[in-house]
Order: structure tokens, then C-alpha cells, then sequence
């Protein structure tokens, strides 16, 4: 018997995956996945047993996630917050002013007042560890990303800054998600 799959908005590092440890059930394998669309229709599907994804962040809601809910196709399992804080990744070897940064949209949205002070471009990706490693390959001198701290030896990226959603405290809230009619419990948790 193969052991239950749980998906998430990874790779790991990434908020999901921090709230995937804490909202595991026992006995699961976390598999991570490329974008929020990938990891509910993985659950939705049968592909996944269970998923973790965001509901409500201080940028706002997370119309798919709600919108999965609100259908009832799937159940909510269990709920994590989260507290996020962002810092500016680039490579060490970039010496060019910064013009741009990558980010998860959400995420752009929290840091939305450094990035105006600073009148640098924003292009929002489907993660923010995709902005990482975006940066990381250096097709775009200029440019960093906006992560979550803690993953410049993963990526080989120096911090340039750190809390640039400012003072306000954000916090994301994440769900464990099965398909409606799932057989797995609630009680499976640990």
C-alpha cells in the first residue's frame, strides 16, 4: 500500500511548504508542485489524497482556494496561520542597480509600498521560490526576488534586504484540503 500523497505550492522553503509540515497528516508524502492550479486539480483529480494551499492572506483571499470550497468539491481538514515576512534575494555577483523584482502576486502586494519607494518593476510568477530561481539562472541583471528568509544558500543568493512588507505583521492562512467524500480523517493528523 503506497503511503497517502499531500501536495503543495512548493518547492520546499516556500510558505506552503512550511504550512504542509504542520498540517500533515501521519504517514504522508509531501510532493510539491509548480503552481496553486497544479496542486488543487492534483486533489481535485484523485492524483493527491490531500493538498495544502493558501486561503486568506493580508494581500486578500485566494479566489481558487475559496472557489474549490465554496463549490464544495473539496473539504477543509485543518487550518495553519502563518506569519510571512519577505526579503530581497539576488546574486551576489549583480552589481547593476536594481530595476525589477520577481514575486509571487500576492507577495508583490504585501511589499507593494518597497517597491514603489524604490520605483523598480514588478513581474508576479506563479511562486516566489519561482522568482528565486529565476534570479538565480541570471537571465536579468538588475533584478532580484522577493522570498521568504531563509533560502539564499538553497538558491546561491545573497540577502539584500530583509522585511520589506514593512511593519505591519502579515500572516497567510493555509488549509488542509481533501477531495469532498475523501475517506482519509481528520483524526489521521498528528
Amino acid at each position: 500500500m503506497c503511503p497517502p500523497r499531500l501536495v503543495y505550492l512548493g518547492p520546499e522553503g516556500s510558505f506552503t511548504h512550511q504550512a504542509a509540515l504542520a498540517l500533515a497528516p501521519r504517514g504522508c508524502v509531501l510532493a510539491p508542485l509548480d503552481s496553486l492550479t497544479a496542486v488543487l486539480s492534483a486533489v481535485l483529480q484523485g492524483q493527491a489524497e490531500y493538498a495544502v494551499a493558501a486561503l486568506d492572506s493580508a494581500a486578500g483571499p485566494i479566489a481558487d482556494t475559496r472557489s474549490v470550497l465554496d463549490s464544495g468539491r473539496a473539504e477543509e481538514l485543518g487550518r495553519h496561520a502563518l506569519e510571512v515576512s519577505f526579503d530581497l534575494y539576488r546574486l551576489s555577483c549583480d552589481e547593476t542597480a536594481l530595476i525589477g523584482v520577481f514575486g509571487h502576486e500576492k507577495a508583490l502586494a504585501q511589499c507593494a509600498d518597497w517597491i514603489r519607494a524604490r520605483a523598480v518593476e514588478a513581474q508576479a510568477l506563479a511562486s516566489n521560490t519561482a522568482g528565486l530561481a529565476r534570479v538565480r539562472d541570471g537571465r536579468k541583471p538588475g533584478w532580484g526576488a522577493i522570498g521568504p528568509p531563509g533560502l539564499a544558500e538553497a538558491y546561491g543568493l545573497a540577502v539584500c534586504g530583509q522585511a520589506l512588507e514593512g511593519p505591519a505583521r502579515n500572516e497567510t492562512l493555509f488549509v488542509l484540503l481533501r477531495r469532498a467524500g475523501g475517506e482519509a480523517e481528520r483524526e489521521d493528523r498528528p
